[in-house]
């Protein structure tokens, strides 16, 4: 709960700077006069000013933030134009060019997608451990398996991608589920033992799979199509307290290589075997690997078990384990270059994708349930911290993205709402008439908090499991 509440606190209060920084240095770089820059609402925490009279503020808040510019225009109830000291010759923002208030306008978002693809240029020249893109056996009633997928498969591309790691697999399923509508994979395959010889093009549609399971999660539409990346054993993750696992001396970090001597490498084998057992009890080999280190076995450790499976209150035989299974990786990393190609390429990705969903979900074809309020982000922000450094710059990466996003939508109170008013007296050659600006600002008001609501609707059926 306290590893969630902080990181939910430095992502929105970073994410706020870089946003309204943005704004800021493009006021700065049209000579606009700025009154405050403000982290959060309400109450100021912390205030100073500085040497041009702008005052800094971090707010009680911690929900959003403004720059308050210099512009006769628009009053603001928080920080009234004649309580700021303003210097002789300060210009004002309503005075300037059209072009140069919508610079200043769309700064702000655009400040957001560059710290996005610095992020993941920055994670790209890191470089990140994951799964290589060869297939598990699927299991022989699967998509997968009709489709002539086998052990040892290796997948090159993916429509048209290329295919690094499975996480690329799976974030192009995401665009076409997700973003389109469109659960299918193109893919091109190499067989098991054929390097350097041609490939051959598959194409897994699970258009049926996810009505049937009523989902777009990238992640479960492949495990139900039989797609998996190969698993090298069974590793144990947790034991419950008072299972037969932990009377038998079943330990985390535990590897299970075979069962009554028959080898077992994904979980569903040690699923299968356990059940073919009808209760009777059953032998584990398993080998002791250091913590957080499951690819390296401690000498003289190998061993074998016996336990008996127990009936579940839904009948099936369990062992009172966690399971996962232990992937061959590899490392994806990127030169300066690449890395700031695909840092800006994925930005873009993720912002098409992000509005493709929203669209969808206009017209009905995806479920508002998707959205998710502060308790949401929050509990990502937790897992992703939790994870370390690297998974948390990827989740702030996407936050930032989908702030730029929502800010550009033309809704009034919003970036986006802005200029759309920039639009009309572009075209018209004058600007939108005072009334008709406030009456826009009132509807963009009611919009925002009728989104708000479904957000933290949302939040509270997912805590609440409903």
């Amino acid at each position: 709960m306290i590893t969630s509440l902080l990181a939910f606190l430095v992502a929105v209060g970073l994410l706020v700077f870089v946003h309204e920084m943005g704004h800021y240095l493009a006021a700065r770089s049209v000579g606009v006069h700025v009154l405050r820059f403000s982290v959060g609402f309400g109450r100021p925490l912390f205030m100073r000013r500085d040497r041009r009279g702008c005052e800094w503020v971090v707010a009680a808040i911690p929900l959003g933030g403004y720059v308050r510019m210099l512009d006769r225009n628009e009053p603001d109830t928080e920080a009234p134009a004649e309580a700021l000291p303003v210097p002789s010759g300060a210009q004002s923002f309503d005075q300037k060019a059209l072009a140069a208030r919508a610079w200043v306008v769309v700064a702000g978002p655009l400040a957001n997608f560059v710290f996005a693809a610095a992020a993941y240029a920055l994670l790209g020249l890191v470089g990140r451990m994951e799964p290589l893109p060869v297939l598990h056996a699927p299991p022989a009633d699967s998509i997968a398996a009709a489709r002539g997928l086998a052990a040892g498969d290796t997948i090159v591309s993916a429509n048209g991608a290329a295919v690094r790691g499975f996480s690329d697999l799976r974030w192009e399923l995401a665009r076409g589920s997700i973003g389109q509508g469109r659960p299918v994979l193109d893919l091109e395959v190499q067989s098991a033992g054929s390097a350097g010889s041609a490939s051959r093009s598959v194409q897994i549609d699970l258009s049926s799979k996810a009505r049937e399971l009523q989902t777009d999660s990238p992640d479960a539409l492949l495990a139900a199509a039989g797609i998996s990346p190969e698993s090298l054993a069974v590793r144990l993750t947790a034991i419950q307290p008072g299972s037969a696992a932990e009377r038998a001396g079943l330990q985390a970090e535990m590897l299970v290589l075979a069962v009554n001597g028959s080898a077992v490498r994904h979980p569903r084998d040690l699923q299968a075997l356990v059940q073919q057992s009808q209760g009777a009890a059953i032998t584990l080999d398993i080998v002791q690997t250091p913590a957080g280190n499951p690819y390296e076995e401690i000498p003289g450790s190998r061993r074998q078990l016996s336990l008996t499976p127990e009936a579940s209150a839904d009948g099936r035989l369990r062992l009172g384990v966690g399971i996962a299974p232990l992937h061959e990786l590899t490392q994806v990393r990127e030169g300066l270059g690449q890395a700031l190609w695909r840092g800006t390429v994925r930005t873009y990705e993720v912002a098409e994708l992000s509005l493709q969903a929203l669209g969808r979900m206009v017209v009905g074809d995806l479920s508002w349930r998707q959205i998710s309020g502060p308790v949401g982000i929050a509990g990502v922000a937790g897992q992703s911290a939790e994870l370390g450094l690297i998974a948390f710059i990827g989740f702030l990466a996407l936050v930032s993205i989908s702030i730029g996003v929502l800010n550009l939508l033309p809704i009034p109170m919003l970036d986006g709402g802005h200029l759309l008013y920039y639009l009309y007296e572009w075209v018209r050659g004058q600007p939108l008439p005072l009334e008709v600006q406030q009456a826009g600002q009132k509807l963009g008001l009611v919009l925002i908090a009728i989104l708000t609501g479904f957000a933290l609707v949302n939040d509270v059926s997912r805590v609440f499991g409903f």
